[in-house]
């Protein structure tokens, strides 16, 4: 495997973005040409969950992807948004132009996004072709194979966050930030997931798009798993808590779900198919 630090986007929003390159197999009389995952890990907006990133990042690299972890916009230099997307857009635009540099194939890119994360992808994949046309991109670049969604935030209106300081840290004067309501036929295949006992970001987010992307016939595989916490990641004893001082082994056993842990394989499979 080969890890590289990479800063892309323009000068004015610049995205550190960290990608891991499976190892080439010298068996190969042709290298492949690997699909890409990008990869946005959640946390509120306010820092990347370690459990949603090279840790899953491993597990694509495993089943034979390529991978880029997003360090995306955050809320310590507000607003969140329209940046974000901005920098989402020259990554995927990046990799679709130097396609043969990070032996990837251009048209097998997918985007995954964990719970704050996921916003990001949605509304990526809600807004693509004018945010390429913004970025003064091509229109032939920018579209999308697939995306994953995992407990994601899809509307700020929709239970997460709580409170107008938070909201306006993320938006600015942004307002399109509400993907169920900006989702078009041009939209991406989507698999998205979450629980019906998520406390943080109300399943309501996840049905909600799934509906809206249902009303104009994008391709939708969704899973509402009965139980299991907010931020369950891989749903396996690799990303549970451990114990320590904030917490004791019975708290990380809640993000042990075998039922829920079915999504990784669930979506590899939904993905050989569709990519």
């Amino acid at each position: 495997m080969k890890t590289l630090k990479l800063t892309l986007g323009q000068p004015d929003f610049p995205v550190t973005v960290t990608y891991y390159q499976p190892a080439a197999i010298a068996d190969f009389d042709q290298p492949p040409r690997r699909p890409l995952v990008i990869l946005l890990p959640g946390g509120g907006y306010q820092f990347y969950s370690d459990r949603e990133n090279e840790i899953v990042a491993l597990q694509y690299l495993a089943a034979g992807y390529a991978v880029a972890v997003v360090a995306y916009r955050l809320i310590d230099q507000p607003p969140v948004y329209p940046t974000a997307l901005y920098q989402l857009t020259q990554i995927v635009t990046t990799f679709q132009r130097h396609a043969a540099t990070y032996a990837i194939d251009a048209h097998r890119i997918l985007l995954v996004g964990f719970s704050a994360g996921g916003h990001v992808a949605a509304l990526y994949a809600d807004l693509w072709p004018q945010l390429v046309q913004t970025c003064g991109l091509p229109a032939t670049l920018g579209a999308i194979q697939a995306v994953v969604l995992a407990y994601p935030v899809i509307g700020l209106r929709l239970g997460w966050p709580t409170d107008a300081a938070t909201r306006q840290a993320i938006s600015g004067d942004w307002d399109l930030t509400e993907a169920d309501q900006l989702v078009t036929s041009q939209n991406p295949p989507t698999f998205i997931w979450t629980t019906k006992t998520d406390e943080l970001v109300p399943p309501q987010n996840a049905q909600d798009y799934v509906q809206a992307l249902q009303r104009v016939g994008v391709p939708v595989r969704f899973h509402l798993y009965p139980h299991g916490p907010h931020a369950l990641s891989l749903a396996r004893p690799l990303t549970a808590f451990a114990a320590g001082a904030d917490h004791d082994a019975t708290f990380g056993e809640r993000y042990v779900e075998p039922t829920v842990a079915t999504w990784f394989a669930d979506q590899l499979a939904w993905l050989r198919r569709l990519i």
